[in-house]
């Protein structure tokens, strides 16, 4: 993969996220480092961006990722955390 793939996803309840999958230019074509940006929105209105490195993925190991975050509990606690933790 050389250019960036893009997902849309519904995370919990009215919580969805637009998905940047983004290759490392260094990557070779096995594994490689890949940026998940993720666009937040929470019923309709953008909720924030935040972002995380994938280490070691194959391409088809970054987009199981990006396509399936809401199954992923890591990312789950610090979009939660990124969005709620200065609530508490």
């Amino acid at each position: 993969m050389s250019a960036a793939e893009f997902f849309i996803t519904l995370l919990e309840g009215r919580l969805q996220a637009a998905v940047e999958l983004i290759p490392d230019p260094e990557n070779s074509n096995t594994t490689g480092n890949w940026l998940l940006r993720i666009r937040l929105m929470y019923d309709g209105a953008a909720a924030g961006v935040t972002s995380f490195t994938l280490h070691s993925h194959s391409a088809e190991e970054a987009r199981d990722v990006a396509r399936n975050i809401g199954s992923n509990p890591y990312l789950m606690r610090e979009i939660d955390e990124f969005l709620w933790g200065e609530s508490d």
